[in-house]
Parts: structure tokens; C-alpha cells; sequence
């Protein structure tokens, strides 16, 4: 029984964070961003932030789908998709620090909005560990 809930939460883990990954991506690209692309912009501008966001914006779009893909078929992508997972995991990282803590919590100061935040952001980044075999 807890094998099969396991398996089951595992599996909608997995089409969440590749389906948010594939939108973020998405985004990125379109010029917009999600979390991360937002954080990258307290580090970089102009030029190199617009590259920055495409390249990000295609790592998270192509590990999104493999995640996805994955579901269907083997581990055919064997440690591809993992280095694509650790990149957007480190920039994850570097997005919550930059981006709750830096931009967010020194700036806004500590508060009810700011912990829900930073609590869905660390959600993301436990899934992102827990996916990435």
C-alpha cells in the first residue's frame, strides 16, 4: 500500500514540476520569467541578463519535457537530464537567496506573505532533489 501511494505521489511530482518547468521555460523565453529568471535579474542587466534568461530558459524547458517524457519511457536520457536538473537546481538555489533573501526579506522585511513565499520556493527545491536520481 504505501509503495503504490509512493509511486503515485512521485509520479504527480514529477508531471508538476516538469509541467512548471516547461512553462517557466516558455516564458523565459518570451521575454517574461518565472522565479528564477526573476532573481537572475538582481545579479545581471541589460544584455547579459537577456542571455541569461534565454539559456535558462531553455535548460528549464528541455529538462520539463524530459521529465515528463520520462514518465512514458525508460530512463533513456540516462545522466542528461540529471546535469540539466543540478544546473536549475543551483540556480534555484541562487534565486532563493537572491531573490527571498537579498531582494526579499533584507529589503521587505520578514512577514506572513514573505515566509509563504519562501516556503513555496523551498517546496520546489525539495521536489527538484527528491526527482533528480
Amino acid at each position: 500500500m504505501a509503495k503504490t501511494q509512493y509511486s503515485f505521489g512521485k509520479f504527480l511530482l514529477q508531471i508538476a514540476l516538469g509541467a512548471m518547468l516547461v512553462v517557466g521555460g516558455i516564458w523565459a523565453l518570451t521575454g517574461g520569467g518565472d522565479f528564477g529568471c526573476k532573481a537572475f535579474s538582481v545579479i545581471f542587466k541589460g544584455q547579459v541578463l537577456t542571455i541569461v534568461k534565454i539559456i535558462f530558459g531553455l535548460i528549464e524547458l528541455l529538462a520539463g519535457v524530459l521529465l515528463i517524457v520520462e514518465l512514458f519511457t525508460k530512463d533513456i536520457f540516462k545522466k542528461f537530464d540529471n546535469l540539466l536538473m543540478l544546473i536549475i537546481i543551483i540556480a534555484w538555489i541562487v534565486a532563493i537567496v537572491f531573490g527571498d533573501f537579498i531582494n526579499g526579506l533584507f529589503v521587505s522585511g520578514f512577514g506572513w506573505g514573505w515566509l509563504y513565499v519562501f516556503a513555496s520556493h523551498v517546496i520546489v527545491l525539495g521536489v527538484m532533489l527528491c526527482l533528480n536520481d
